[in-house]
């Protein structure tokens, strides 16, 4: 041990930085030490391997105690700006995978318990496996500098195999799709004309009250003596629009989806995906 500290000191006084590099490696091997992780983050840092530098950094902060003194401080300092330092040059995931899914690796590097991994500038797979089997995978790019969280979302269920459907003899009809629940239709519709008939009402008196409070400003000697109470009316009518516009659009938006819910076949399905993540709206 001391005489690979010997030789460490000996390859950074000659500016070998890469030679002293692998022996602080195994220094660290043999001691688990902050300082050796420590070491090791700064020498990553000067030998641009950033990715590297910017985990132990990380660790090396993580461990450091508090300072006490002087030097201690500044040995603080110059850690927390070189791991500054190295963060600028890489960026950082957050992988959330399902519940049970290992390993969870990025470009087949381990993701340890945290979730966080640092990564070089660019495009990356990330991966999980679950425990039936299946994969959650997404691609993701990055630039220097960002943090980016990740989603995974796993693989469909493979289709079980089963007894095959029952042939249907030629000529026979197709057995129509189950119609939708007429509960849900009549609700929809009564919502619907509730909404519209709100928006009519509203919209009727907010033109009667707004024809009025013109009729009123138009006349040569008007009774309206408060312009603040004349200010509420006219904030009252403009209220009122604002809520007609709002209950017809509503009305009219509900009765187009119960529409398409009458009109679209029972097993219908509408399907996004981004970004690893996957969304399913069903009928």
């Amino acid at each position: 041990m001391e005489a690979l500290l010997r030789e460490a000191e000996a390859a950074l006084d000659r500016l070998d930085i890469a030679r002293g590099r692998d022996l602080w490696a195994q220094i660290y091997d043999v001691e688990r030490s902050t300082v050796g992780i420590c070491q090791l983050g700064q020498l990553d840092r000067r030998l641009g391997r950033w990715v590297d530098a910017a985990e132990e950094l990380t660790r090396c902060v993580q461990e450091m105690r508090p300072p006490a003194t002087t030097t201690e401080q500044r040995l603080h300092d110059t850690r927390h700006a070189d791991l500054a330092a190295a963060r600028r040059e890489v960026a950082q995931l957050r992988v959330f995978a399902p519940a049970g899914a290992a390993p969870v690796l990025v470009d087949g590097r381990l993701v340890d318990e945290s979730g966080q991994i640092y990564v070089a500038p660019g495009q990356h797979e990330v991966a999980a496996a679950l425990p039936d089997g299946r994969k959650a995978r997404s691609t993701v790019h990055v630039t220097a500098g960002e943090s980016r969280a990740v989603l995974l979302s796993p693989e469909p269920a493979a289709l079980r195999k089963g007894a095959p459907p029952q042939a249907r003899p030629a000529g026979a009809p197709a057995r129509p799709a189950a119609p939708p629940a007429p509960w849900l239709l009549y609700a929809g519709s009564a919502a619907s004309g509730a909404f519209l008939v709100s928006g009519i009402v509203l919209h009727i008196v907010a033109s009667v009250e707004d024809s009025a409070l013109r009729d009123e400003m138009c006349k040569p000697h008007s009774d309206i003596e408060d312009a603040g109470a004349f200010r509420r009316e006219q904030h009252a009518v403009e209220l009122k629009q604002h809520l007609s516009t709002a209950a017809l659009v509503a009305g009219t938006a509900l009765g187009a989806a119960t529409l398409v819910v009458a009109v679209l076949p029972s097993g219908a399905q509408v399907r996004a995906s981004a970004g690893g993540a996957e969304v399913r709206f069903s009928w």
